[in-house]
């Protein structure tokens, strides 16, 4: 009985395998091909996916934890940086003479129009202050002078150790810097300390991020003590993490300073994307390969005629069609192919038509390209003397025409530029005003072109006798002027002597000549004019005393 089953079994097993075959054979061509190409694709895909997506997922982690170790040492860095400018720019008003003095003599005025209130505006601090030698305030523009000296920064400066860090108050965190007020020398004992200090919020962020050259975001968090423990037990596996605590002088965490990834981090994933389809183009391939060889074996009997059809074709013979009566896959194919063929057949003609039209018009493109490059080539000539004329305008609007040296206005100009340095470095500053004698009568004697003939040889001798930096100007007529910034009045006067004996030295064809010269210096405080004003007084006096002679402005001769 059982055995009948088993017999039973057998048969309707061979037979279903006989209906499959048939029903196989019997399905046309591309079903078969779909069906064998789908099944070796899924057999393919499957492994392939999944190792992808494991890649990429690999990829992306450690992409990740690269980028935010680089980003958080930059930023890092780039905070100790500003710390470190915050201190040289600190130091640069701590070690000086004029200041050690003001403290010394309390005189809040100086310190508050050259430090304190000059600081904030110049250099964005929230507050400066300056203590005595005992750390009493002297003169400050803001804080809470209580909280800053309990910091370490001020601690260590009041023992002469400049210093500067992160210091927390309240919910805020600032950088702090403190240094001794000294002399230049260091001769003596600081007469106090300066300290200021800069809130580390949105703007002073930026800053440290485009010093660290990223994009990505960057924010300061306050953390407790408890906090920061827990975060260092957290991470202390050596993992990556996305913030790093930050400590003040006393070694305390006092913040935490997180990195946040850019927008642009989206073309990352791109990038491993990328990656991804790199790999499944290399399986993707091999796919293919697989498939069109199973293809290829299936269909070869059927293409060959194909590729008799196209071979004609390909040699010229438009009127190579392909026989096929059946109607199955490749009936169709055989249908499309010939409508195909005579679409191409009438394609040639026209492109052939075609061809001939556009060697026309790229004669006339060529033509007009050749007439392009010609009015190019005029233009850049026309440019190139358009600039030149500007260059020679320029010069001339500063420049005197006749002796070359810098006109009325460039001189006025250079006079308040000069006087400007002048105040910002507390430097000397000196006018010597010359005016050459008889000139007038010189003119009418001997003519105008004797006359400018004089003006230039003496603009020659102020030319040669000026610095680099010094400002030679015919100031009108036969006046001359030179401003020679960075210059005492004793070495004004030197200079003054040594011109009026080089002119006197001219020699003239006509007549000999002399110089009556004029000398001041710019006192701190008054208006360009009045140097100008003092400098042609003393000149005039200068004529009064009987010409070819150096005089010194003296406000009571004036």
């Amino acid at each position: 009985m059982r055995t009948g089953r088993l017999w039973r079994g057998r048969l309707w097993a061979q037979f279903l395998l006989w209906k499959l075959r048939e029903g196989w054979a019997r399905l046309p061509i591309g079903v078969r091909f779909l069906w064998i190409l789908i099944g070796v694709m899924l057999a393919l895909m499957t492994p392939l996916l999944g190792m992808g997506y494991l890649l990429l997922r690999q990829s992306l982690a450690a992409h990740q934890q690269l980028v935010q170790r680089q980003r958080l040492v930059a930023a890092v860095s780039a905070l100790d940086r500003q710390m470190a400018t915050t201190l040289r720019q600190l130091e640069d008003y701590t070690v000086w003479n004029d200041a050690y003095e003001a403290v010394q003599r309390r005189d809040l005025a100086w310190l508050h129009d050259n430090i304190v209130d000059w600081l904030p505006q110049h250099f964005y601090y929230d507050f400066v202050a300056i203590t005595d030698a005992r750390g009493a305030l002297a003169a400050h523009s803001g804080g809470d002078m209580a909280w800053l000296r309990q910091t370490a920064p001020f601690q260590r400066a009041l023992r002469g150790v400049g210093d500067a860090g992160l210091w927390r108050h309240g919910d805020a965190i600032y950088v702090v810097a403190a240094a001794p007020i000294v002399d230049e020398d260091w001769s003596r004992p600081p007469a106090g300390v300066l300290i200021l200090g800069r809130a580390v919020d949105a703007q002073f962020l930026q800053r440290v991020r485009e010093s660290a050259g990223h994009t990505g975001a960057l924010q300061v968090r306050t953390v407790g003590i408890d906090e920061a423990r827990a975060g260092e037990q957290a991470h202390g596996g050596g993992g990556i993490e996305a913030s790093q605590l930050l400590f003040d002088s006393a070694g305390r965490p006092v913040a935490a300073l997180e990195v946040e990834p850019p927008r642009v981090e989206q073309s990352w994933l791109v990038d491993a994307l990328r990656l991804a389809r790199q790999h499944l183009l290399i399986f993707g391939g091999a796919l293919a390969l697989i498939a069109s060889l199973t293809m290829v074996l299936l269909l070869q009997s059927h293409l060959r005629r194909f590729a008799v059809v196209i071979q004609r074709l390909a040699s010229g013979d438009w009127n190579a069609r392909v026989a096929y009566a059946a109607r199955d896959e490749f009936g169709y194919l055989a249908r499309a192919f010939n409508q195909m063929a005579q679409q191409l057949q009438t394609a040639f003609e026209t492109q052939e038509q075609q061809h001939e039209e556009i060697l026309a018009q790229k004669e006339e493109l060529e033509q007009l390209y050749q007439q392009l490059q010609q009015a190019h080539q005029e233009l850049a000539t026309l440019n190139a003397e358009l600039t030149e004329a500007n260059r020679a305008l320029a010069q001339a609007a500063v420049t005197d025409g006749l002796t070359g040296l810098k006109n009325h206005r460039a001189f006025q100009e250079a006079l308040h530029s000069a006087v400007q340095m002048a105040e910002r470095f507390q430097q000397p500053l000196a006018l010597i005003m010359l005016d050459l004698d008889h000139f007038k009568q010189f003119n009418d004697t001997f003519g105008h072109p004797a006359g400018d003939e004089l003006l230039r040889q003496a603009a020659q001798v102020l030319r040669e006798s000026a610095r680099i930096y010094d400002v030679a100007a015919r100031y009108g007529g036969e006046e001359f002027a030179l401003l020679l910034p960075n210059t005492t009045l004793a070495q004004a006067i030197q200079v003054a002597e040594r011109l009026r004996q080089q002119i006197r030295a001219i020699e003239n064809p006509h007549a000999s000549i002399s110089a009556s010269l004029g000398v001041a210096t710019y006192r701190h405080g008054s208006p360009p004019a009045t140097l100008v004003y003092e400098a042609d007084a003393a000149l005039y006096r200068a004529k009064r005393n009987g010409r070819n002679q150096v005089c010194v402005y003296q406000p009571e001769a004036a």
